[in-house]
């Protein structure tokens, strides 16, 4: 009798049944995923559970033991050296499938069995006391101390000896540059004179002329008079 030994014949015999399984194992670790139907990645996923818990032993024994499965020397490496560190923290539920519908043709359900990487490790929640002193830390203003406020002092002190009177040197040198200046705005003036030079020659002329016109006028009065009196 055969109790208890159910296994997924998959409809096909059993070497091809065990060459197939094999060969789909040594691609999830290969490539770390593969796409197939439903009761194959069932049984693809007992297997590589069990090839995850030899890697884990790390023995030579357990080294052996998986390349009865996996006939690559590369992939068994792989699994010892890399896989085994990736599933260090489990201690089971190695491998995922995620069904992703019916196939188109026969509607067999197609999954995708892939490993799981991501870690068991929570990301720590902070406290509500730490986040109210991060808050409240800002809004204390701090106060200004003794030490302070005579440094303060000594800047300030420092500030108005640096300020001081001009020395001799720079009055001369502003009383020359006003005088350069006095001396150019008497240049400016004399030259505006000179222009106006002309305007008054201008008027001279036509006063003599004005008084030219007026001694030939009396000329010519006198003179008839003159003849009104002969007459």
């Amino acid at each position: 009798m055969r109790h208890r030994r159910k296994t997924r014949k998959l409809g096909c015999k059993t070497p091809h049944r065990q060459a197939m399984l094999r060969n789909m194992v040594t691609s999830l670790f290969e490539h770390g995923r593969i796409v197939t139907t439903l009761p194959r990645a069932k049984e693809v996923r007992r297997i590589a559970d069990h090839m995850v818990t030899l890697a884990k032993e790390g023995s030579l024994h357990s080294r052996r033991q998986a390349l009865q499965v996996i006939r690559s020397r590369q992939v068994v490496d792989k699994l010892f050296n890399h896989w085994a560190k990736v599933f260090e923290s489990r201690n089971g539920g190695y491998i995922r499938i995620v069904r992703i519908g019916p196939r188109r043709g026969d509607a067999a359900m197609m999954t995708v069995v892939e490993a799981v990487e991501e870690s068991l490790e929570k990301i720590k929640k902070t406290s509500k006391k730490t986040s109210k002193a991060t808050t409240e830390a800002p809004s204390v203003v701090p106060q200004a101390t003794d030490k302070d406020l005579a440094a303060e002092k000594k800047e300030d002190s420092k500030e108005q000896e640096e300020i001081k009177e001009p020395s001799s040197e720079e009055k001369i040198e502003e009383i020359s540059e006003e005088v350069e200046s006095q001396s150019s705005d008497s240049d400016i003036e004399q030259d505006l004179d000179a222009d106006n030079q002309p305007s008054s020659s201008v008027q001279d002329s036509e006063e003599d002329s004005e008084a030219e016109e007026g001694k030939a006028e009396e000329k010519v009065q006198e003179s008839n008079s003159k003849q009104d009196t002969k007459e």
